[in-house]
């Protein structure tokens, strides 16, 4: 889509302003998405597929997809889904086969809806092939999804175990590949013909389940994720690593070109490794080894200490955007960072593995080499009332939350050096503890004497993009900000570039990470004036990184496109001193 571009001159600022978008050009890019990672086994050929299938009446549109849908009942909001679903039963001999049928799976009708794909194909197995350790079943689908090879369950993804066969899938799945990582046991594959048989159902936003897959077969095991250098002290630092299932892994470290350091994590698939009396403001060079892989030779640095300057990535809201994304990763390893602060939204369903997946695959390089901690997003948790939805924790090795800190909330904080820096959750901004955390928190901080804080959220309180701005935030969390001096409160949300000084708080949404661009709403050229005084000093739709530098008494803030050109010119700000 073409893009009419005018430039507007606002407090000595050049903004580049775009003309307005559509609600339907908030969604994703729709870039080209494949499977996460190269297959590091034998792909196997699939024959031709054969599909059956059970249809059913479209859902009334009156009723509304998610009204119908498992994602009501999996809230709370309903005890079962409404029954328009349809019947039918599944094929006689399924998993092992269909009864008849067609070479594609068949798509909706203007009348109906198809309620479930049953497919069967066909893998063979040689002499060549003894020795297989583990397969990984690579699927692109739509919603829900089981799977069995020669009669066993090898996966299922938003199916409940003995639900109708024309069940919904409880939650949509989005555009991304999904590996799973199966084990092969003794009696899983036999040689000659073996069985892979798919079940595929529609959430209630689709009229008709998809499917594309590959399988591939190795003699290894060895890391699925990882790995992250997920915290990093004066002369301390954790490296976590993912495996496959009963799997070893170990590390081996030093300084320099030696790594004469060495350390074992037993049999499992999430490994820690805590590294000790490491030489303060030194770089490090590590590689992690796990069954018979080797991750490449990672460096990071010790933390700085206090006083010492202390440089930032910042950057959120990359969903969908992978390319994008890619490009700011390998603009941020060039820069001598400390840590990275994400305000957010880090992929498009939280829910989704597939999405997960996609996110490590990109940010590989830079996960293993500078820490990296985020606000939790809207999108970061999922599919509203998902019952398979991944927590923040499970993806992150997240700084300890504040005790007391409720089940499903993701506030913290982290201290780099002398330098503290607050994590809101502003999916629970209604909730109370946070509130009463946050004073108590920057209290203590100051009471401290660090030489700075910085707040991170997603949906912040200003912003002149679609969301425009959170009003329990300005009214509930600024003034807490504002009391204690924090430097700058970094979020989310609306996909632009916006700085402004409001409510005696200095503010940076930073939304520019990947996902679809946001138009500006009020208060520019052709827009009506904003309703909100959110003291607006520059605004660009553009995407970006930026990056915080803080020495002992200033701070710089610089904001970079991806292709590493300043996007306005760096702001200094001399840091708070009582």
């Amino acid at each position: 889509m073409s893009r009419r571009v005018c430039r507007v001159l606002v407090c000595g600022l050049v903004l580049v302003l775009t003309a307005p978008v559509a609600i339907a050009d908030l969604d994703e890019p729709g870039e080209p998405v494949s499977p996460a990672g190269p297959a590091r086994g034998t792909p196997y050929a699939l024959t031709a597929w054969r599909w059956q299938v059970i249809t059913a009446p479209r859902l009334p549109s009156q009723i509304g997809a998610l009204a119908i849908s498992g994602l009501e009942v999996a809230a709370g909001r309903a005890d079962a889904p409404l029954a328009v679903l349809g019947e039918g039963a599944p094929p006689e001999a399924w998993p092992f086969g269909i009864d008849r049928g067609v070479a594609t799976l068949p798509g909706a009708t203007q009348t109906e809806r198809v309620a479930v794909g049953y497919g069967v194909t066909a893998f063979t197995l040689g002499a060549a092939d003894q020795g297989v350790e583990m397969l990984e079943l690579r699927v692109k689908f739509t919603d829900g999804l089981a799977a069995w090879i020669n009669g066993v369950e090898v996966a299922r993804r938003a199916l409940t175990l003995g639900s109708a066969p024309t069940a919904l899938a409880r939650q949509p799945h989005g555009p991304e590949w999904e590996t799973f990582y199966i084990p092969v046991t003794p009696s899983l594959l036999r040689h000659g013909s073996n069985t892979l048989a798919i079940e595929v159902h529609p959430a209630g936003r689709h009229d008709a389940p998809t499917l594309a897959a590959q399988l591939v077969g190795r003699r290894d095991r060895g890391i699925v994720r990882g790995p992250l250098l997920a915290a990093v002290g004066a002369t301390t630092a954790t490296i976590a690593v993912e495996t496959d299932l009963g799997t070893d892994a170990s590390i081996e470290w030093g300084v320099g070109d030696a790594l004469d350091q060495h350390a074992e994590s037993p049999v499992g698939h999430h490994h820690m490794f805590a590294l000790a009396n490491l030489p303060p403001r030194s770089q490090l060079r590590y590689r992690v080894r796990a069954g018979a892989t080797q991750s490449p030779t990672y460096t990071f640095h010790t933390a700085p200490a206090a006083g010492d300057a202390i440089r930032l990535g910042i950057y959120g809201d990359v969903r969908g955007g992978h390319a994008t994304h890619r490009r700011l990763v390998d603009a941020m390893l060039a820069e001598p960072l400390d840590l990275i602060a994400v305000t957010g939204d880090m992929v498009l369903h939280g829910s989704d593995q597939a999405d997960w997946q996609q996110f490590f695959t990109i940010t590989a390089p830079l996960v293993a080499s500078v820490a990296y901690l985020p606000a939790i997003g809207n999108h970061d948790l999922g599919w509203d009332g998902a019952d398979d939805a991944t927590r923040a924790e499970d993806i992150f090795a997240l700084p300890p939350g504040p005790p007391g800190r409720p089940a499903g909330t993701f506030w913290y904080s982290y201290d780099l050096a002398d330098v503290h820096l607050v994590f809101l959750d502003s999916n629970a901004y209604e909730r109370v503890e946070q509130e009463t955390w946050l004073t108590e928190d920057l209290a203590a901080a100051r009471a401290r004497k660090v030489r700075a804080i910085l707040a991170f959220t997603h949906d912040g309180p200003y912003s002149r993009g679609y969301h425009k701005g959170n009003g329990i935030a300005r009214t509930r969390y600024v003034p807490i900000l504002a009391k204690q001096h924090v430097e700058y409160l970094f979020s989310g949300h609306d996909h632009l570039y916006q700085r402004g000084l409001a409510g005696g708080l200095r503010y940076v949404v930073t939304g520019g990470g990947g996902a679809s661009l946001y138009a500006m709403t009020c208060g520019v050229p052709g827009k009506p004036a904003c309703k909100v005084d959110d003291g607006m000093i520059a605004i660009a739709r553009e995407h970006h990184y930026l990056t915080v530098t803080l020495t002992r008494t200033q701070l710089e803030l610089c904001v970079r496109r991806a292709d590493g050109r300043l996007l306005e010119p760096c702001t200094r700000s001399g840091l708070w001193r009582p």
